[in-house]
């Protein structure tokens, strides 16, 4: 466990600084909310429904809006829209590069119909569009990897939330900074494995497969981030599910445990977790003792529904940080997803010339 406290390790493979971002996650959501308290709201019609159109971590910032919100919220991983899309419709477009294929497709078609349009992102081709259609523009700091700006991309679009009336009451901004700092205080590369929770996670992780599991309409969230980061940060294979649902499908998996021998369930916790749902948790952890799976429950923390939700994101972006030196690999580059992507432009510009 001490490998994780050896300063050569995270030099040697954190070349792109991920850890300084890290760090300052409290500080980038204090920015953030004054960013989005400083965003000028143009008087807009009537609302009764919000599409979030975003990928990757953008979208993560739809899933928080949608976890808090007062009305109807839908996040759209698409490049079309729903049918339903219409002047009611307020379609906040994310996107951190601003050139995103799937939600420059749907901002498009969003304008078609009409919808209450905002847009955020770092700049690129969103910029230029919301430039051009006079849409209520947010621009965030760039230069980040997409999914170690949760902060920029979400809390300005609650704050904006909250300007409208489309958000239910989350608490004080402070008990969300707070409880951040409390998760940078504890899980700091400075602050021994013996000591360290993110790390003596990442350690129990080293070697095994997550499956990540929430409760919906709570933690689902979370446990989707989990994976995504441990996928992204630590190059490695993760799943997540959610209770209820789970118990009527995966749980009967455990009967063949064997095919996946090096799995860990982590059953994610917090005070606003269903009472049927935490029993169905609690009903679980003799069901995998029996049939030998490893779990471990992961709990959270602060004093506000937002602070314990967004602390225990933070908690995971640790630990995937961890498991990435574990795993001797950088965590900032994503290769697979940038060959990808080239691949697709590549394509997408021969279909072009043949057209």
């Amino acid at each position: 466990m001490k490998r994780l406290d050896d300063e050569n390790l995270r030099t040697r493979y954190d070349r792109q600084g991920m850890i300084q971002v890290l760090d300052r996650f409290s500080a980038q959501c204090t920015e953030a909310i004054e960013q989005g308290e400083r965003f000028e709201i143009p008087s807009l019609g009537p609302i009764d429904k919000v599409i979030v159109c975003g990928m990757g971590g953008s979208a993560m910032a739809g899933e928080i809006a949608r976890r808090f919100a007062k009305v109807p919220v839908f996040v759209n991983r698409s490049y079309t829209l729903p049918a339903f899309v219409d002047s009611h419709t307020l379609l906040a477009v994310i996107s951190y590069s601003g050139n995103t294929a799937e939600t420059l497709s749907s901002l498009s078609q969003g304008l078609e119909r009409g919808a209450i349009t905002i847009a955020i992102s770092s700049g690129g081709k969103l910029s230029q569009i919301s430039e051009a259609q006079g849409l209520p523009f947010l621009q965030i700091p760039g230069g980040y990897q997409p999914r170690a700006v949760m902060g920029y991309l979400a809390l300005p679009l609650l704050v904006v939330f909250s300007k409208l009336g489309l958000l239910a009451k989350v608490g004080p901004w402070e008990a969300l900074l707070q409880g951040l700092n409390q998760v940078k205080t504890r899980c700091a590369c400075s602050v021994p494995s013996a000591e360290n929770p993110a790390k003596q996670l990442a350690q129990t992780l080293y070697g095994q497969i997550p499956l990540i599991y929430g409760t919906v309409d709570n933690t689902d969230l979370v446990a989707m981030r989990w994976k995504t980061q441990i996928n992204e940060n630590a190059k490695q294979p993760a799943f997540w599910n959610v209770f209820p649902e789970l118990n009527h499908n995966e749980i009967v998996a455990l009967a063949r445990a064997d095919l996946l021998a090096n799995q860990h369930v982590l059953l994610l916790e917090n005070d606003y977790d269903l009472p049927e749902n935490r029993a169905r948790m609690e009903i679980m952890m003799p069901l995998f003792e029996r049939n030998k799976v490893l779990s471990t429950v992961v709990k959270g923390e602060g004093k506000s529904e937002l602070s314990q939700i967004l602390s225990q994101i933070y908690l995971g972006d640790y630990v995937s940080y961890y498991l990435a030196l574990l795993n001797e690999v950088d965590p900032s580059p994503v290769v697979l997803i940038e060959e990808f992507k080239k691949a697709l432009a590549e394509r997408e510009f021969s279909a072009k010339k043949t057209t």
